[in-house]
């Protein structure tokens, strides 16, 4: 308990500075690269556990020592904090650029009506949408990582 505590905090604190350290810091295509990246990983290792599987490679039996399913545990929850990391960070990344993408829209094609409601009132906003939506991914975020530390049976 005392390890998953220590684990999740470390996580967030690691979520928190990637978030704040790249995700924010960099344009889109520098996140959707990272996030690319993480997919063809994702991907290489599925396809070799699928293959290892076939050939009858298993890590965990009956016999198997509380030291290595523990650790099997850890290493299975640190990936998923990994890639919970790296997805949310994409998503928060593709917030603002779904948003820049539509004042570029309206500001270019629909300048007639910028003086209209909803439209006047998102663009007068527009930095607070943005970070609410943000904040909304954070807070999900910082809750994955608790469900992953302190909810799966590892």
């Amino acid at each position: 308990m005392i390890l998953d505590t220590v684990m999740w905090l470390v996580s967030s604190v690691v979520f928190f500075a990637w978030i704040f350290g790249v995700t924010l810091k960099n344009t889109f295509a520098t996140n959707a690269k990272h996030f690319g990246i993480l997919i063809a990983v994702h991907l290489v290792l599925s396809f070799a556990a699928i293959a290892l599987k076939k050939q009858g490679v298993v890590v965990v039996h009956k016999d198997t020592s509380l030291w290595v399913i523990k650790s099997v545990g850890m290493a299975l929850k640190g990936y998923m904090a990994v890639l919970m990391i790296m997805m949310t960070s994409f998503f928060i990344a593709l917030v603002s650029k779904g948003a820049q993408k539509m004042t570029h829209f309206h500001e270019t094609y629909n300048a007639a009506n910028l003086h209209r409601n909803p439209l006047k009132f998102y663009l007068r906003r527009e930095s607070a949408i943005i970070w609410g939506y943000r904040l909304f991914f954070m807070i999900g975020g910082v809750y994955v990582l608790w469900a992953i530390w302190f909810k799966m049976p590892f």
